[in-house]
């Protein structure tokens, strides 16, 4: 996967698939959330720590521990990631934040182009 300067996700799932990533190119920042419960005005979080990962680093997501969100911190440079997931993951959940530590689920179909 490739990442803008400043480009970055909302926290995230992988559809309860384990996954390996892997920093290629400059440095992504990765935090951890741990899931705290769903109530009726949406998903509680607290976040559980943030890395900061240059080339070489890889590190790995394992349910029911795979709530996260990535964001490459530089102003100027490009990231480039690889990530290798359990299977074909063809939708995850993202979490639109509400107010304080309360997001609303939302459901994403997913896709990829093939190489040629």
């Amino acid at each position: 996967m490739t990442w803008g300067p400043g480009q970055g996700t909302p926290i995230h799932d992988h559809a309860g698939m384990w996954c390996v990533e892997g920093v290629w190119h400059g440095q992504l920042e990765i935090t951890q959330y741990e899931f705290l419960g769903e109530q009726a005005e949406g998903c509680a979080f607290r976040a559980a720590g943030t890395i900061n990962a240059g080339f070489g680093s890889a590190g790995s997501l394992i349910p029911p521990y795979e709530y996260h969100a990535i964001r490459n911190p530089s102003a100027d440079t490009p990231a480039v990631s690889l990530h290798v997931y359990k299977g074909e993951m063809r939708s995850c959940c993202v979490f639109q934040p509400l107010h304080d530590d309360l997001y609303r689920r939302d459901t994403r179909e997913l896709g990829f182009d093939r190489a040629h």
